[in-house]
């Protein structure tokens, strides 16, 4: 062991953090203190093996929902030594070992305090395949301590150095370890070693700007483009733009249809099976699928969040920039001289070409009106008809959310009723479905809302005495019209959990039986695509349960990149995958990202649609989004990530259209290679 893996070792030992204070210490040496997060493991000194760990998590079946997926350690350092040397360099790293027959993905995160002020890094995941041991490296940042620089601590990254979310504190220090679960249920034993804890690389190169506020503003270019880095791709002058615009479009024409495909991106070479005209789901062999109006089977290869403007946030951020305009729609301008038609055109070709034949929520409608991809739109988002106080959900209860259903396919999405393009809605995204948060928040809500009025006649049913509620909840209600009036918790949450479960579940199932009828109602060729539920594991499996009875199809966000078993237990119906995502460091965005390049970014992506393409459930997959998002911010949240198959420039990343290319052409081979 050398010096500094010693001063490692010996740090990263002791008094337990405030994140891990109420953890039960699993097992502890001279060198370190192993806290479970958030599920039960057993942890071990590996024999004959300095700075070695051998981890085991067990199945948890009988814990759902957030408790089982998401498995976590926690090394807890005792001193200063370890922090102290963070600034020398750029990563953590840590060698792991499957040991485990199938694939698994490891996660490492850095958490610093500063006070009461916690600091954490993004969370790096690595696949890491059966059988094998791999690096897992976590890029971090600390605060330059010669910096005059704070900026909005909404932002979710931040230049290096600069005071500000993620970059860390050289402090109090923890890393996280975790392994994650693709169903809502931990139902098999993980077994992994993790050996050889360090830093390592180089420390990011702080400008010495940081220092001067008057030269630091503004850092924003006429472009969108973080002023003070600098990368190859750069634009540089609209003349850059107007460029690069001629030579994609020559590329483009001179590249060839996907082959094998009917007009709708259907598998023209495939088993012909009953064509209606439009889009419907049937199973195939061993496995759902999607088939086009021709009868031909169909997979949903899809691209969410093709848009020519985005939300620059500018309140309080003026400073920050060199114009402020909305960089996405004039860099557009610049380019092609027009949105529409030349933009749209251009979004639209590019994603023919680059092998994709579907587009998802939140496009630009006339994207979806093109005749040349098949979509998949979110029909409401943020409606505001019976909308819960303090809830991201709805009343379904009150006809004014039924009727803004009704308006909606009326109005804006009227177009789509009877065109044979539309393969069918999603209805909202990421809804919060908590069923016991969800009943509480309906016993507090005002007495006139629709389905507190169904909160009571559900009460009333099983404790037909006020006297009766009170006794079971421990609560003070005089009578039932109190408990209308009332708008306060005045009740045990312990004692009324299992009521409110029971009435959450009662909202949820009202909300999706009214979504499902209509779409029935409105567009009966079209399918009910669900509501975008939260990433695993999040999701509630109740809930998942619930969606299953209605939706012709159960969508689902995930970011964790297990996609091969990604599932939910007794779900019958087909699922989509309808956000998902990998980004890579690049083109001057700030924090370090999973991926170190777009090469491993690539490589990642071909790994991850290939297990997409193997999971039966499955019948699309969409990713998001077409456009990296604003360095800034997409708004006030500051969620600012490269999650783009382009970037703010509308420059291509050209290591994912190949990819992406690459493994259309081949989509339907390899996921129904047995037909070949």
């Amino acid at each position: 062991m050398n010096l500094l893996q010693w001063g490692i070792a010996c740090g990263m030992t002791g008094c337990l953090l405030a994140a891990a204070s109420a953890a039960e210490l699993v097992w502890k040496n001279d060198e370190y203190r192993i806290y479970p997060k958030k599920n039960r493991c057993v942890a071990r000194k590996m024999s004959g093996v300095p700075s070695g760990l051998e981890v085991l998590f067990r199945p948890t079946q009988s814990r759902p929902g957030v408790e089982a997926p998401f498995m976590v350690v926690a090394i807890v350092q005792k001193d200063s030594r370890f922090s102290d040397r963070m600034a020398s360099y750029g990563a953590f790293a840590v060698d792991v070992e499957n040991c485990n027959d199938r694939t698994l993905v490891f996660q490492v995160r850095i958490v610093t305090h500063h006070g009461k002020v916690e600091r954490a890094t993004e969370n790096f995941r690595q696949i890491i395949p059966a059988r094998s041991k791999v690096t897992v490296t976590a890029p971090y940042a600390t605060v330059a301590p010669f910096s005059r620089i704070a900026l909005d601590p909404r932002l979710r990254l931040s230049p290096a150095g600069v005071d500000c979310n993620v970059n860390l504190f050289r402090e109090r220090l923890s890393v996280d370890f975790g392994v994650l679960s693709a169903s809502l249920y931990q139902e098999k034993e993980y077994k992994f070693k993790l050996t050889n804890f360090r830093l390592t690389g180089q420390p990011p190169q702080y400008t010495p700007l940081l220092a001067h506020p008057e030269k630091f503003f503004p850092f924003i270019d006429d472009f969108g483009q973080y002023i003070h880095a600098d990368w190859p791709e750069k634009v540089r002058s609209e003349a850059d733009l107007k460029a690069r615009a001629v030579e994609e479009r020559k590329a483009l024409a001179a590249t060839t249809p996907i082959p094998r495909r009917t007009r709708f991106g259907g598998w023209a070479d495939g088993p012909t099976l009953r064509a209606t005209g439009f889009f419907r789901v049937d199973r195939y062999r061993d496995r759902w699928t999607l088939v086009d109006p021709e009868g031909k089977l169909f997979f949903g290869m899809g691209m969410n969040g093709i848009r020519f403007r985005q939300n620059d946030y500018k309140k309080d951020r003026r400073h920050w920039f060199t114009h402020l305009e909305d960089h996405t729609s004039r860099n557009l301008k610049i380019k092609y001289g027009s949105i529409d038609p030349s933009a749209v055109d251009m979004a639209q070709e590019r994603l023919c070409k680059w092998g994709f034949n579907t587009v998802g929520g939140w496009c630009d409608k006339r994207v979806y009106r093109g005749g040349r991809l098949a979509y998949t739109p979110v029909l409401l988002d943020w409606s505001k008809p019976a909308l819960i106080p303090g809830r991201k959900f709805y009343d379904a209860f009150d006809p004014a959310f039924v009727q803004s259903l009704d308006d909606a396919f009326k109005t804006q999405w009227k177009f789509t009723i009877d065109d044979p393009w539309c393969i069918g809605y999603f209805i909202h995204n990421e809804l919060t479905l908590n069923p016991v948060e969800l009943g509480e928040h309906v016993a507090t809500a005002p007495a006139a809302m629709p389905g507190k009025k169904e909160f009571r006649k559900f009460l009333e049913k099983k404790y037909p005495s006020i006297r009766d509620l009170n006794r079971i909840w421990s609560a003070d209600y005089a009578d039932y019209d109190d408990f209308m009036s009332s708008r306060k918790i005045r009740f045990d949450k312990r004692k009324s959990h299992s009521d409110m479960a029971a009435f959450g579940r009662v909202m949820i199932d009202r909300y999706y039986r009214v979504c499902r009828d209509a779409v029935r109602r409105n567009a009966p060729n079209h399918l009910y695509l669900g509501s975008r539920l939260r990433p695993l594991p999040d999701a509630d499996l109740q809930v998942a349960y619930i969606a299953n009875q209605y939706c012709d199809v159960v969508s689902i966000n995930s970011y964790y990149l297990l996609y091969r078993d990604l599932g939910m237990p007794g779900i019958t119906k087909p699922i989509w995958l309808s956000e998902y995502s990998i980004r890579a460091d690049g083109r001057g965005y700030w924090g370090a990202q999973p991926y170190r390049d777009q090469k491993e970014r690539a490589e990642v992506f071909q790994q991850v649609f290939r297990d997409i393409l193997a999971n039966p459930a499955l019948v699309g997959a969409s990713w998001f989004c077409y456009r990296s998002q604003l360095v800034t911010g997409r708004d006030a949240r500051g969620e600012a990530y490269p999650f783009g198959f382009v970037d703010i420039t509308d420059t291509p990343y050209p290591e994912m259209t190949r990819t992406t290319r690459r493994l259309s052409e081949t989509m339907y081979d390899i996921r129904f290679r047995e037909e070949k």
